[in-house]
């Protein structure tokens, strides 16, 4: 299995990585769209709450049956809109489409979490910007590493999240009855409390609620088969979700840095910074950054007077602030 990219569909990375010569093709890699980017691009065209909001939910589906359904939805109100999310390929969108590459991920923010460990530090001078960078950087490796370290240590098998929820699929597996059809080819069916029934493979490791193959490690329809064959249901969780694996990941070193006398000659080119660059006047500096449609808070709670306890405006800019 190859690694997994989810980004926005903006033309250069589109480019790249539909470029032959680059490589980001399967199995060496495999390209997804982030959600929250597609439903914001389907917004902007539609201009639609109810119709984004579908979006969402048929690309959060974890069977084509629920998938469907949500699609359906869409035609209906606006065939349109159903012709534009069918012109993108689906597996780039669609979790019930995705074939387990995503590991439930639909979004970018995994890579936005290094904006928090980075925060600050993009209005610094170079120099300094580094020194946060690599100080910040370091201080997450190690305590990471240390928990890697501490659950190898006290023979943990999975990761506080993997634990977390295979023991909650443990608990729903309890409630639920099991039909065996063939015991060499693992076929059951298994019927939940509120009634519904999937089928499952127990040696092809497949589910039809979809959710084995999405998140890498048994649903509790899986492990109720499982329980029933004495099975241990941990072998079919994947090694990424392992304490190795996550201590592997955070195993890289930051080594000390010396001081600056004891650095090396330098014997590249001198840099001069340009006079047109230097920053002038005081007060923190305007922010560049060009804001659209997903720097809106959706839903954000209006601005209520705490004096006339009206909408829309504060205490300062009341009207009514010398009557009260």
């Amino acid at each position: 299995m190859g690694i997994c990219i989810i980004s926005d569909r903006h033309p250069g990375i589109m480019a790249a990585i539909s470029d032959p010569h680059l490589g980001w093709a399967a199995p060496s890699a495999y390209h997804r769209i982030c959600m929250r980017h597609f439903a914001n691009n389907f917004m902007t065209r539609f201009k639609d709450n109810i119709l984004k909001n579908l979006v969402c939910r048929a690309a959060l589906a974890s069977t084509e049956r629920k998938f469907n359904k949500h699609m359906n939805t869409i035609g209906r109100i606006n065939p349109e809109a159903l012709q534009w999310l069918e012109a993108v390929p689906l597996q780039l969108w669609a979790l019930s489409h995705d074939g387990g590459q995503r590991y439930r991920l639909m979004t970018t923010n995994i890579s936005e979490v290094f904006n928090s460990v980075l925060k600050g530090a993009c209005s610094l001078p170079v120099t300094a910007l580094v020194q946060l960078t690599f100080f910040r950087l370091n201080g997450y490796f190690v305590a990471r590493r240390e928990l890697g370290a501490n659950r190898l240590a006290s023979a943990e098998r999975f990761t506080p999240y993997a634990d977390a929820q295979i023991q909650a699929r443990v608990v729903k597996a309890g409630s639920m009855e099991i039909v065996l059809y063939d015991h060499v080819q693992g076929l059951f069916h298994v019927k939940s409390r509120r009634g519904r029934t999937h089928r499952l493979n127990l040696h092809e490791k497949k589910c039809t609620c979809g959710k084995t193959l999405i998140y890498g490690f048994p649903c509790s329809h899986m492990i109720a088969a499982c329980q029933h064959r004495c099975v241990d249901f941990r072998l079919f969780v994947e090694g990424y979700y392992t304490t190795q694996s996550y201590y592997d990941t955070w195993a890289s070193l930051f080594h000390p840095i010396f001081n600056e006398d004891e650095w090396p000659l330098y014997g590249g080119p001198t840099i001069v910074p340009l006079d047109s660059m230097q920053r002038m006047g005081s007060g923190r500096p305007r922010s560049t950054r060009l804001h659209n449609e997903m720097d809106v808070r959706e839903g954000k709670t209006p601005i209520t007077c705490g004096l006339c306890k009206q909408l829309g405006h504060n205490r300062r800019s009341c009207k009514n602030r010398n009557q009260v």
